[in-house]
Formats: structure tokens, C-alpha cells, sequence
């Protein structure tokens, strides 16, 4: 099998064709190229612009990105169970299901719609930058914000089914959490003080996630279970990683500090 051959079988024949028309699957250098530039304007064209300028406050701008970020991975949730989690669909290993039916198709645009809330979660990085927080751009934060994108992708591309959506509807859930937070944090004074003590629990709650999420993508693995693995390698790979990435930031955060005082 020559390249050409081998590009055509994977990013055609085996993606799932009722992808094929939607924003960002027609090409395979579309994400990539998005989140190049990302990359290019956090690490260099974005300090080299803000250099000899004064860091921009953005306050207004970030209350109404963090309102954004509830209502739309609220929405993800919603539809999810609206599909049938919990009530149809359980966290066994359930049959894929690549049929054209409403409901079937329904999962296929809420996975397509949580990846372009993915490429939103970029611009969090970029007004670090406008307000030169760069202490927060840490390698964690840019693994997290480029993988997380390209994993939505993969699985959006090639398994965009119901029992695919589970890693989505928690990682929703828990940015709806999280982006309260972030929204609450956001008036200052005595909301940050009220919210000071729940700030570890931010980062345990996502722990927990990449937790819950390995053992739901180990079932894949199952003797009994027919769920194509390749995507569950990449996502049991990319959830580990970042659960040593979080894990060592609580540490160094949160715990380090702590045996310094006693």
C-alpha cells in the first residue's frame, strides 16, 4: 500500500461517512493548521506583541466567555442525556450504532458541536496572554488545550456514536463546574475568598474525571465488548497523561506548600 493509498483508506474509507460534510472533517490539515497557529501566537507572536504594552484587563470580555462556556457544555449535557444516557444507554459496553436514525444523528452533531467548543477553549490561552498571565501558560495548560482538541476530533471523525459520547458528557460536566467557578472567581473581593477553600477541589474533580473516563475506555478491551480500540488506545494514552500532568500541579500547588508550613 502506497501513501496515497494509505491516506485514502484511513481518512476516507474509514471514517464514518455521515462526518464527511460537516465543518473541520473535510480536510485533515484544517485542526492541525488551527492549532499551529494557536501555538505560534501563544509562544511567540502573542509576547512579542505584548512586550512594551500594558496587559489588558479583558474583565468584561472573560465574564461573558466563562457565561458562553456554561451555557454551552450545559447544553452538551442536556442533549446527551436527552439521548438516551442513563435512561437507554448505560456506562457498559454498549453496541456501536452508526445507523442514520434522529437519535443516532443527533449524537453525531452534539459530538461535532463539543469539538468546536474545544477550539473556543483556545482563547482562554490567548487572554493569558493579553493580560500577561503568562505563570498560567504552563505545559500542562498547552498539552491540555492541544490533545483535547485533536482526540474530539479523531473521535468525532471515526466513531461519532452514542458510547463515544460518554467522555464527552463528563468532560461537560465537569466544565460546567469549573467555568462557575471561573465566572464567580471573575467579580473579585469576596467571591475569591469564598471560592479560595474550593479551588483544590477544581483540580481533584478533573482528576477524578480522567479516572472514571480510563476505566470506562478500558471495557473496550473486554472480551465481550466490540468497540474499536485504536480510538480508545489514543484516549486511555491521552488521559493518563494528562492525570500525571494534573496530579503533579496538585501536588506542587496544593500539597507541597502545605508540609513547608509544618
Amino acid at each position: 500500500m502506497d501513501l496515497v493509498e494509505m491516506f485514502d483508506y484511513y481518512w476516507y474509507q474509514k471514517a464514518d461517512s455521515r462526518m464527511s460534510r460537516l465543518p473541520l472533517m473535510q480536510s485533515p490539515i484544517i485542526l492541525p493548521a488551527i492549532l499551529f497557529s494557536y501555538l505560534y501566537f501563544i509562544l511567540k507572536c502573542g509576547p512579542k506583541f505584548m512586550k512594551d504594552r500594558k496587559p489588558y484587563k479583558l474583565n468584561t470580555f472573560i465574564k461573558w466567555y466563562n457565561i458562553l462556556q456554561i451555557a454551552s457544555n450545559a447544553f452538551i449535557v442536556q442533549q446527551l442525556i436527552s439521548v438516551g444516557w442513563f435512561s437507554e444507554i448505560t456506562v457498559f459496553c454498549e453496541p456501536e450504532n452508526y445507523s442514520d436514525t434522529p437519535k443516532n444523528m443527533k449524537v453525531v452533531y452534539i459530538l461535532w458541536f463539543g469539538l468546536i467548543t474545544k477550539i473556543v477553549d483556545l482563547i482562554e490561552t490567548g487572554v493569558f496572554v493579553l493580560r500577561k498571565k503568562n505563570r498560567q501558560i504552563s505545559f500542562l495548560h498547552l498539552y491540555h488545550h492541544v490533545s483535547t482538541p485533536l482526540v474530539c476530533w479523531t473521535v468525532t471523525r471515526y466513531v461519532p456514536v452514542a458510547p463515544a459520547s460518554f467522555p464527552m458528557l463528563v468532560n461537560c460536566a465537569v466544565h460546567v463546574i469549573m467555568y462557575s467557578y471561573y465566572l464567580l472567581s471573575s467579580f473579585g473581593g469576596k467571591w475569591r475568598k469564598i471560592l479560595n477553600p474550593i479551588k483544590p477541589l477544581i483540580t481533584i474533580t478533573q482528576m477524578v474525571q480522567f479516572i472514571v473516563l480510563i476505566a470506562y475506555s478500558i471495557q473496550a478491551f473486554m472480551p465481550y465488548c466490540n468497540q474499536l480500540k485504536p480510538t480508545s488506545v489514543l484516549g486511555i494514552v491521552d488521559l493518563i497523561i494528562n492525570f500525571v500532568l494534573f496530579y503533579s500541579f496538585y501536588d506542587s500547588t496544593y500539597v507541597k506548600p502545605v508540609r513547608k508550613m509544618e
